[in-house]
């Protein structure tokens, strides 16, 4: 009978004890966080856990704060596998000067930077990724063959130990630097300065960059209005570009290659633009605006904070007022034409009487000056006028001050 008991309670402590082997199970619990930085979490990626057979064992998502939780999991070793489409962002001209410099063994990369870089998706970084990054999707707007989203595939031993929680890392693809906020849906504004520049059939404007020494990189996205202009040129005093024109944009990148930084010339030019109006032309206004995703990085591959310059094209106010004003013997009068024509300048006393042509001529389109003297003129308030004929005819009138 004690032999019967013995064995009784041997073979109900197996029970037992495979018993607590199979039902053994708790919640795993843990984190997604943007290249692994404690105050980048990312919310709504969908994470997929597998077993060691490739079985799908269950699904969840994170949490605002980028937490997650499979409730009720046997203890054993798992794979997470992440996905999510929420918002990318965060890739600039910065990443593609990281990876440049990575590629000529000068700027080591972490895993989650590794991953981050490898946009064709091949599991290396190579030139392919960086020119992928330089022109196929800023200039050309591709997408990238590794996806929006790129996650680290984490595996992990569940066990009855609660202090190694998995922490898997995520990247948008291509953001090498891991600048992007991913609770953050809005591109944030940069600083521009909209100015004037008179309107001529054909012109170069030049956006500037200020309180900026030097740059090693750049991006820029313009948008303008297609219809009334073509684009001639677009070019920059750092370097040869790469860009397109199309569908009311200018997208344009450069890398400084030698891997520094490269000083900017007088009046801190970073792009030039040359084009001219279209026959769809029927006067008004042209704006340049500069896209929020445009930026400046320097040699050590951040972002520049500078403040953009960017002229508009004006078509009003072609007639300048004189200088000086008043004035006793000369005085200069400055005007700007849209295009080629003949050109009136007269100038008429306070009763509209025509008292002199001042020119009479045929001139080009672009920016002129003429001297006045008062001689035979008596003292007193007198107004110019400039009139043209053409596609855009003007007449415009100031008024000078003859003294004695």
């Amino acid at each position: 009978m004690k032999k019967n008991l013995t064995l009784s309670l041997s073979v109900l402590s197996l029970v037992l004890l495979f018993a607590s082997s199979v039902l053994a199970q708790s919640d795993i619990n843990g984190s997604v966080l943007y290249h692994k930085m404690a105050n980048k979490p990312i919310p709504s990626v969908n994470l997929n856990l597998i077993d060691v057979d490739g079985n799908l064992v269950a699904t969840t998502t994170t949490a605002l704060n980028g937490s997650f939780t499979f409730a009720n999991v046997p203890y054993g070793t798992y794979s997470l596998e992440a996905s999510t489409s929420i918002s990318a962002g965060g890739i600039n001209m910065a990443d593609a000067f990281l990876m440049f410099m990575h590629l000529l063994n000068i700027y080591p990369f972490s895993p989650i930077q590794q991953l981050a870089a490898d946009v064709d998706g091949d599991g290396s970084v190579t030139w392919n990724d960086y020119f992928t990054v330089l022109t196929g999707w800023f200039v050309q707007g591709y997408p990238y063959p590794a996806g929006p989203w790129v996650f680290e595939t984490t595996t992990y031993t569940h066990s009855a130990n609660k202090t190694n929680w998995p922490t898997m890392g995520g990247s948008s693809s291509g953001d090498v630097n891991g600048t992007f906020v991913p609770s953050t849906r809005d591109v944030p504004a940069i600083d521009v300065n909209y100015t004037q520049q008179a309107l001529t059939p054909e012109f170069t404007l030049n956006i500037e960059a200020g309180d900026v020494t030097e740059v090693s990189a750049l991006g820029m996205l313009i948008n303008y209005a297609a219809n009334e202009i073509d684009i001639a040129r677009v070019s920059s005093p750092l370097g040869d570009l790469s860009y397109t024109v199309e569908n009311g944009q200018i997208r344009a990148t450069w890398v400084n290659e030698t891997g520094t930084g490269k000083s900017l010339t007088s009046g801190n030019a970073v792009l030039i633009i040359e084009g001219n109006t279209t026959a769809a032309y029927k006067g008004g206004d042209l704006k340049f605006e500069l896209d929020a995703r445009s930026h400046l990085v320097d040699k050590q591959g951040n972002l520049v904070a500078a403040r953009f310059t960017v002229p508009g094209l004006t078509a009003g106010e072609h007639l300048s007022g004189n200088f000086p004003n008043p004035f006793n013997g000369t005085t200069t009068i400055k005007y700007t034409l849209p295009e080629d024509g003949y050109v009136n300048i007269n100038l008429y006393n306070q009763q509209g009487q025509l008292v002199k042509v001042i020119a009479s001529k045929k001139a080009t389109a672009g920016n002129h000056q003429v001297e006045v003297n008062s001689e035979g003129l008596t003292a007193g308030v007198y107004y110019y006028t400039l009139q043209t004929k053409g596609n855009q005819p003007l007449n415009e009138t100031r008024r000078m001050i003859i003294t004695r």
